[in-house]
């Protein structure tokens, strides 16, 4: 057996928390969460999460107590990804970030498990399924290009996050790197991570927010929530279609920055808690 410890950051990210939760809990070892706002929300007076993150936090079922979570107000994300490491058994094999929009079908897990038991990588990147707008559409593009989403990592004891985007480990020792690549992981395995990135509308409306604030400021679109978001999600199917032909996609990004991220209907089944929560 390998031991894997699941670690999150969240604040306000209620939205399919638990049932993240749900799909990881019987694979993990340990769950670690640290909760809170970084800076840019603090400055606005937010100081914890005001939606339902911490009820769901505190009344999960936790009979194995692998439950581990850290409250606290933090300068940024690298900092934030960091405030549960010391809380790491040493003897963990892996840590696989999770973000609180991210779901994974429990035969997808097992595959993991067993991928990483025999091939023994350091790090993998996951092919994400990014749903946009409610549940039967997902971005396609730049949404899935090779490693945007550096999930699964090696664990050595003493080890931190040295930045949280893009997610990379600072080990102490000088180990050997083998790197698994999103696509050659998705080709080996057919695993990929059911993202409900752009699915709720104050979701996205803070997602937004802080993003043209602290991450791409210059690359997003002005006013994406009014002018994108929102009218695509309320429009008819040729307004959709407008709408992506004008931005050559849907993504908060301007074309010029990103290339194509247009949506496709998607037609597959989504993770059990998914489906059981939100009879999609």
């Amino acid at each position: 057996m390998i031991k894997i410890a699941f670690g999150m950051i969240v604040f306000e990210g209620d939205y399919v928390l638990r049932e993240c939760l749900q799909q990881v809990y019987p694979y993990a070892s340990q769950i670690l969460i640290a909760e809170g706002p970084v800076k840019y929300w603090q400055d606005r007076g937010r100081h914890t999460s005001l939606d339902r993150t911490n009820e769901i936090l505190k009344n999960f079922p936790d009979p194995e107590g692998k439950l581990k979570v850290v409250h606290g107000q933090y300068e940024e994300k690298d900092q934030q990804s960091n405030a549960y490491m010391d809380l790491i058994e040493p003897d963990t094999d892996y840590l696989w970030m999770i973000d609180s929009d991210e779901v994974y079908k429990s035969e997808d897990i097992e595959k993991t498990i067993e991928f990483l038991k025999e091939h023994r990588p350091t790090s993998v990147g996951v092919r994400s399924c990014s749903f946009f707008g409610g549940f039967d559409h997902f971005l396609t593009g730049f949404e899935q290009n090779v490693d945007n989403f550096l999930r699964i990592f090696k664990y050595e004891e003493g080890c931190d996050w040295l930045t949280h985007r893009p997610p990379t480990m600072k080990y102490l020792s000088d180990m050997f790197l083998n790197h698994v690549d999103s696509e050659e992981f998705y080709r080996l395995t057919g695993v990929m991570m059911y993202h409900y990135s752009y699915v709720f509308d104050a979701q996205v409306r803070n997602k937004v927010e802080y993003y043209k604030a602290k991450v791409s400021r210059y690359k997003c679109i002005d006013n994406y929530y009014e002018e994108v978001f929102i009218p695509w999600v309320k429009g008819s199917h040729i307004h959709r279609l407008l709408i992506e032909n004008k931005y050559n996609g849907v993504h908060e990004w301007k074309p010029e920055y990103r290339g194509p991220c247009r949506t496709e209907r998607f037609i597959g089944t989504h993770p059990e808690s998914i489906e059981k929560a939100f009879g999609v």
